[in-house]
């Protein structure tokens, strides 16, 4: 079993290859709680029928659908290994297929549909809920360097059961983000579903390209008539 660690913006993952070993889901999550250490989740590589399969698992040894970042990391390990060698990368996961491309910037993946925003209020604070893949809880704040996301964003995701993303305005086509990630319960330094939903909650004047920054670096929300695309760097560590 081949396993490789990799970075996408600062989330960390491990990869797993088990296209020619077969793993239950207990076997799966004993993995994770035994090896995924400090990282923030592990990518297990699948095949299921002629279509490589991205399963993901969060570092609490749980299954999410989906993982924006993780997916991006996923293709970029199918183009590395020569599973796929066409320019456009297809493969399915739980939210769904995804297809994507190696660019300039690192990996580009199409990102899940997202669903209508549903605006709440949680302990004061004001936002959007929705899910891209999975659920997200996007709040505006004036200054997120000043936001308790431990405390606060661990409050809001047990009343929600949802990643909380924290994010500041800095001009009409960039935003900050800081986000607490559920199944890692605790701030990661960025996250792809994340800054999509939030830059879908934000993105009301149609603007082609948004940039979110993020403690690990930026990522580059692309709005685009067939979907919203996810783009930034992914290093094999």
């Amino acid at each position: 079993m081949k396993v490789e660690k990799f970075t996408a913006t600062g989330n960390t993952f491990l990869v797993c290859d088990i296209v020619n070993k077969g793993l239950s889901d207990e076997q799966k999550s004993e993995f994770v709680l035994k090896n995924s250490q400090n990282r923030d989740g592990v990518l297990f590589v699948e095949k299921k029928g002629n279509s490589y399969f991205m399963d993901y698992f969060n570092k609490d040894g749980k299954r999410a659908p989906f993982c924006g970042n993780g997916a991006r990391t996923f293709l970029l390990y199918l183009k590395k290994t020569g599973y796929v060698k066409s320019e456009k990368v297809k493969f399915n996961t739980y939210a769904g297929e995804v297809s994507g491309i190696l660019t300039e910037n690192g990996v580009m993946i199409k990102m899940p549909e997202p669903t209508r925003p549903k605006q709440i209020t949680v302990n004061d604070f004001n936002g959007y809920l929705l899910s891209v893949g999975v659920p997200h809880f996007v709040t505006f704040v004036k200054n997120v360097d000043e936001i308790d996301v431990l405390n606060i964003g661990k409050m809001i995701r047990i009343k929600l059961d949802a990643n909380v993303n924290f994010v500041q305005i800095i001009n009409k086509s960039t935003l900050k983000i800081r986000t607490f990630e559920r199944g890692v319960e605790n701030e990661t330094l960025a996250c792809g579903s994340g800054a999509t939903a939030s830059a879908y909650v934000f993105n009301t004047n149609n603007i082609k390209k948004i940039t979110t920054l993020e403690k690990g670096g930026k990522l580059f929300v692309h709005f685009q008539e067939d979907g919203i695309y996810l783009e930034g760097g992914v290093e094999n560590v």
